[in-house]
């Protein structure tokens, strides 16, 4: 069971996942770090929701009244604004796409980082348009 990296959004209380495998963004997210960093805009780390792992690690139910993680994660998870989430996103794809980053020793995972930063972003237009939040949950 690999780990991967799902980008929801949060409008008006309500969970949308793109429910779409980033396992390449995840393994590569400690990078991404650096180059958020480097690039000043929000932290990649600082997007990633762990409501959803913790909860399927754990033995517990979910709270009285809630059907899914989607809902816990509505109401007590990590979330930046879709405005913070474009601007990361779009800041990382030009610097990635201008400077030709590599990602990886063996195998250069370039063109799959910028796939799913692209596929990403279009989740943080959506989040943006409607004055939503953003996030990626960690799941496996």
């Amino acid at each position: 069971m690999s780990t991967v990296l799902w980008a929801n959004t949060l409008i008006d209380g309500a969970v949308d996942s793109d429910e779409s495998d980033k396992f390449t963004l995840f393994r590569h997210s400690k990078k991404l770090e650096k180059l958020t960093n480097q690039l000043k805009v929000t932290s990649f780390i600082s997007t990633q929701d762990f409501t959803d792992m913790q909860f399927n690690l754990s033995a517990d139910d979910l709270p009285e009244g809630m059907e899914s993680t989607d809902e816990l994660m509505a109401e007590k998870g990590v979330w930046v604004s879709g405005v913070d989430a474009v601007v990361m996103l779009e800041n990382l794809i030009s610097h990635i796409s201008t400077n030709k980053i590599n990602f990886g020793l063996l195998k250069n995972d370039f063109e799959e980082i910028l796939i799913e930063l692209k596929d990403s972003l279009e989740s943080a237009i959506k989040a943006k348009s409607a004055n939503g939040m953003f996030n990626f949950s960690v799941v496996m």
